[in-house]
């Protein structure tokens, strides 16, 4: 009788779709994933679609400022007529 490998011994692989790997890779579950070095540069980081997601979902509150904040002199120096 020949004896096959058993699938408890296999590695198992998944396709997986990342911010890293937008096209897609393998990966392997069984192992843990490589640490990714920190993404924050004292760049301010985007939030992306899942702030815009939340904002749509909850509601975004916007506030103008009163326009009267500028002084009535300075407001005609900038918009002379």
């Amino acid at each position: 009788m020949v004896q096959r490998k058993s699938a408890m011994t296999a590695r198992r692989r998944v396709w997986r779709v990342s911010e890293a790997a937008p096209l897609g890779e393998f990966v392997y579950p069984d192992e843990l994933p490589p640490k990714r070095p920190a993404a924050n540069d004292g760049e301010p980081v985007d939030p992306g679609w899942r702030m815009s997601s939340f904002e749509l979902t909850h509601g975004l509150e916007v506030s103008e400022a009163p326009a009267d904040t500028v002084p009535g002199d300075v407001f005609d120096e900038l918009f002379r007529r």
